[in-house]
């Protein structure tokens, strides 16, 4: 089965038109490589630019934020100064305190000492926000920083507030002033593009600020941890949401270790939603199929088509001597017109050689059936002579020697008609030759004993001329010697049996049994010195075989068996 599989393989791949495919596949695949390559050199420059924009506009659209929080902290640095000298006055710092909140988008202002106490804000009153972990690290380190609390005190949301240090005369740490900033106000600010979402997270990639509900907005987050995206640098990165959406996303430092602005765009929109960026490796596979289906055009309207018309034209000419015109491969190459003509010109040759030969056969064949015609009409003549002598002659025993010679002539005569009427034929077929023969000798026969009773069995066999002269007048002697001694008890038939049996080893025998009387010599055995066993003798060895002759009870047996030329033995 596989052998079968692989050659029906091999006789799809061993035609011109496929091996031409195969080439220009190959030829044109190293273009296809070089495009890919190219193409996803453009997709990659594409998408770096759009991580690019995609941090610029992230930038862009923290800008305000930005500017409002250092707003928030020039304010808390200003109110730093003037806070030793307020914290006298307790109601006339409350009131810088909410004039300070006027006309911006401010939610507190205020100052808070070492231990957590709001003494002075714009708050109705003072209140604690107790020692928190951002506070001991302000009294260890104090500077100005902006901090997150996600649960103010004093509005209760998620606000962003800048702090800078009060110290008094003497410059010891009295507290801070602070300026918080709702992150509702920085959600207001915000102008986020189309396809585009921004949010604010927290250093732990806590969601601070969203466009809608903060469970609406995890969809959107990125499933990697935190540590792995935020950074204190702006950058871009590609990974999947957690709708499972491939998407870009660009994370910004707004407040360095606290606030961070976080934007995404879905992957497709990312990279301008172009088809053949999203898709690199198609447009040059398309290329290439494109260049190949057009260079098999080619080679099919140029090369294949004329080749395979050329193909049919030779099958014909060998099947039917169909010839064909010049005029049929006008439209072919230069170079396949001259097979063409080459072509025409060898099988117009052909049929004149062809014709020549047949001629000459045509007369060879007529000269031989001459010769044999000839040589079957002296034959004829020659018996109606030895006729004539028998019916002018008085000796018995002349007239019997005459009989015999007449009997041989005879058969001689029906040989070359039967070369005569199958003259042209490289073999005889002997089935018939051997069949008329054995009919024409017991009709000789006939008027000397009418009660013979024939039986033959021939197989089919053709000999060649060479085999089938000798084996013709060794069945003739041994018919003519068998019809000299015939006979049967009284009741009983006379019979002859002639047969011709093909045997294994390419080889034939041939048999002639004849009844004979009780009590009557035996004639012509292998010790007798008889005319007729000296031919069949000399006619068995013409066919190379084996020769006997016994006599077995009432019968007397005669067989040759000899080999068949293998070379013109019938199929």
């Amino acid at each position: 089965m596989l052998k079968q599989s692989l050659l029906r393989l091999w006789a799809t791949v061993d035609r011109l038109g496929v091996r031409l495919a195969l080439v220009l596949a190959v030829a044109l695949l190293p273009l296809m490589i070089v495009s890919i390559l190219r193409s996803q050199s453009v997709v990659n420059e594409a998408v770096a630019r759009s991580r690019a924009a995609l941090t610029g506009v992230t930038l862009n659209a923290v800008q305000d934020e930005i500017n409002l929080i250092e707003g928030a902290k020039a304010v808390a640095q200003s109110l730093s100064q003037w806070m030793p000298s307020l914290l006298d006055d307790p109601e006339s710092c409350k009131l810088v305190m909410r004039e300070t909140l006027k006309g911006n988008a401010y939610s507190f202002a205020g100052f808070y000492d070492t231990k957590g106490l709001v003494t002075c804000s714009s708050a109705p009153g003072p209140f604690s926000v107790g020692i928190t972990p951002d506070l001991i690290r302000q009294i260890e380190d104090p500077k100005p920083v902006v901090l997150v609390n996600e649960d103010a005190p004093a509005s209760g949301t998620s606000v962003i507030y800048a702090s800078h240090p009060v110290y008094d005369k003497d410059g010891s740490l009295m507290g801070f002033a602070a300026i918080s900033i709702p992150h509702k106000k920085l959600q207001q600010t915000s102008a986020a593009p189309t396809n585009a979402e921004f949010l604010t997270l927290n250093a732990l990639g806590a969601i601070l600020t969203a466009p809608g509900t903060l469970e609406e907005a995890q969809p959107f987050m990125p499933q990697l941890e935190p540590s792995e995206y935020i950074s204190e640098t702006a950058k871009s990165f590609r990974a999947l949401g957690n709708d499972g959406t491939e998407r870009l996303y660009a994370v910004v430092p707004v407040v360095e270790g606290e606030l961070y602005a976080l934007s995404t765009w879905p992957y497709d929109h990312g990279i301008s939603g172009d088809f053949y960026l999203r898709n690199p490796a198609l447009f040059p596979a398309l290329m290439w199929l494109a260049s190949l289906a057009v260079a098999w055009f080619a080679t099919s309207l140029f090369v294949t088509r004329h080749v395979v018309k050329l193909r049919r034209t030779m099958r014909e000419f060998a099947k039917t001597r169909r010839t064909t015109t010049v005029k049929e491969f006008q439209t072919a190459p230069g170079e396949l017109r001259d097979v063409a003509d080459t072509y025409i010109s060898m099988t117009d040759m052909v049929l004149r050689d062809e014709a020549k030969i047949e001629d000459a056969l045509r007369q060879k064949d007529v000269l031989l059936r001459e010769v044999h015609h000839r040589v079957k009409n002296n034959l004829q003549l020659i018996a109606s002579i030895m006729s004539m002598q028998m019916r002018q002659t008085r000796s018995k025993e002349v007239k019997q020697i005459m009989q015999s010679l007449h009997d041989r002539v005879n058969s001689l005569a029906t040989i070359h008609r039967n070369l005569y009427q199958t003259s042209g034929q490289a073999d005889i077929n002997m089935d018939e030759h051997l069949d008329a023969i054995v009919r024409q000798v017991v009709k000789m026969a006939a008027a000397r004993d009418a009660s013979i009773e024939l039986k033959t069995d021939f197989d089919e066999i053709r000999l060649i001329p060479d085999q089938a002269v000798p084996l013709s007048l060794f069945v003739t002697e041994a018919m003519t010697n068998a019809l000299k001694y015939i006979g049967a008890e009284k009741g009983k038939s006379t019979t002859l049996c002639v047969s011709l049996e093909v045997q294994e080893d390419d080889r034939a025998e041939v048999m002639v049994t004849n009844s004979i009387p009780p009590q009557v010599h035996k004639p012509d055995t292998e010790k007798s010195s008889g005319l007729g066993a000296e031919l069949m003798e000399a006619f068995a060895m013409q066919l190379s075989g084996d020769f006997s002759a016994t006599a077995e009870e009432d019968t007397f047996v005669v067989r040759l068996n000899f080999p068949i030329d293998e070379v013109h033995q019938e199929d």
